[in-house]
């Protein structure tokens, strides 16, 4: 018996389908976790990069993007991390188009095209590019005025 050959989108859809499943369980347990528990996972820094040095790392942020997102803050989502709304923003179109291009080819076996939106290696290049901007120009404003980028962002976004 030959084994069948997936493709690439295959491969980022089960992918994702995994991803959905892991953050649901994360979510769930951040939801039952005691407070005393969430405060203090809110008020630390996982970056050894960060704690160490005062400088961010290329992810830096990105918690506190994915959590102003969550909340309906777009533009205090992009200034933490702009990969962080972009890249959900394309997750929500690539696993939609797939979802519903499988839905469709259930639904209706004949219909035209039960395909998703195709992967192009321009995608990679383009969140490569917003992680490495990122990174440069948090780093270069807190070279220039030694200023704590992410914590001006906290302190700017409070009340």
């Amino acid at each position: 018996m030959k084994k069948k050959d997936i493709g690439t989108e295959e491969v980022l859809y089960r992918l994702g389908l995994a991803a959905a499943v892991t953050a649901a369980a994360v979510c769930m347990f951040l939801r039952l976790a005691p407070p005393e528990v969430r405060e203090w996972l809110r008020g630390y820094s996982f970056c050894v990069i960060y704690r160490f040095t005062g400088f961010v790392c290329p992810g830096c942020g990105g918690t506190r993007a994915l959590e102003e997102l969550l909340e309906g803050h777009v533009v205090k989502s992009f200034l933490y991390h702009p990969l962080v709304p972009c890249g959900l923003g394309f997750y929500a179109v690539f696993m939609g188009s797939h979802g519903w291009a499988k839905l469709r080819g259930r639904l209706w076996p004949g219909a035209g095209n039960k395909r998703g939106m195709k992967w192009k290696d321009g995608y990679a290049v383009a969140a490569v590019g917003l992680l490495v901007g990122n990174f440069i120009i948090k780093n270069l404003i807190h070279l220039a005025t030694g200023a704590d980028v992410l914590a001006r962002l906290d302190g700017l976004f409070v009340g």
